[in-house]
């Protein structure tokens, strides 16, 4: 009877654990993705009139917040099971594409509602949220 039932609270806390991973992922992703959209929009608004330093000094944030909605997936998808190798060259793949003309208004949403889907349907606790797990403080002692 005590087995079930710290199974059960077991299985609570990783289910606890894989929500806080998923919720967490689930910023990054969006705060990155709002975040060169919205750096975007204003970086075409003032282009033509703003300084020279100012201008590149946003194209450095826009750059950074593009590739960090590409590294945000690979860990993510790595942390979902992936092949570490085939996630990382599709990733690469579409961070390029995005670059070509105006593909990003196309490949970024899309790549952004595959990798929330993914992450939706994720069981995998990362090698950090492992540590919050009941049976990693058990083997220590």
């Amino acid at each position: 009877m005590e087995n079930k039932t710290e199974n059960k609270a077991n299985e609570f806390i990783k289910g606890e654990v894989l929500k806080m991973e998923r919720n967490s992922f689930v910023v990054r992703i969006i705060v990155a993705a709002v975040g060169y959209a919205g750096i975007t929009f204003w970086l075409n608004a003032i282009r033509a009139t703003a300084p020279l330093w100012f201008v590149w000094v946003l194209i450095i944030v826009q750059f950074a917040l593009y590739f960090s909605i590409f590294i945000a997936g690979y860990r993510r998808t790595v942390v979902c099971g992936f092949n570490k190798n085939i996630s990382f060259f599709i990733l690469v793949a579409l961070a390029v594409l995005g670059r070509v003309n105006d593909w990003e208004l196309v490949i970024i949403p899309l790549t952004v509602i595959a990798l929330l889907i993914v992450s939706a349907r994720a069981k995998n606790v990362s090698d950090t949220g492992k540590t919050l797990l009941p049976e990693h403080s058990n083997k220590d002692n």
